[in-house]
């Protein structure tokens, strides 16, 4: 593996909740691979998949990955990509896992789409 090869994990919003937007982890395996990016795993049927990349530009490697979904599937979805640094800053930096030693199996992270105005 290059070794400028980043790790990123994309979680997608929307996909397979009640019939809707439903995509098979394998067709969403196959079409991050189709877009050239290395390492692809899926995770059950959630829509989050870690994968190797070497851009740097998370809005063009976003854009690249919904444009393709929405020709793909034929509805548009919203893709949250952070690279593991951003997960590790958020696990070790979480003030109830440091400060208050709560069982990090029942915490959840929320990620906004946009900064609230």
């Amino acid at each position: 593996m290059n070794v400028n090869t980043n790790i990123y994990i994309s979680l997608l919003r929307g996909i397979n909740v009640s019939g809707k937007k439903k995509i098979r982890m394998q067709e969403l395996q196959e079409l991050y691979e189709s877009l050239k990016l290395k390492n692809v795993r899926t995770y059950v049927q959630s829509g989050n998949v870690v994968f190797n990349s070497d851009e740097k530009d998370l809005l063009e490697l976003t854009k690249l990955i919904e444009n393709k979904i929405e020709k793909t599937f034929g509805f548009p979805v919203i893709i949250f990509i952070r690279d593991v640094k951003d997960f590790k800053r958020i696990i070790y930096n979480n003030p109830f896992i440091v400060k208050r030693n709560e069982d990090p199996t029942k915490l959840h992270v929320t990620f906004l789409y946009k900064a609230l105005s």
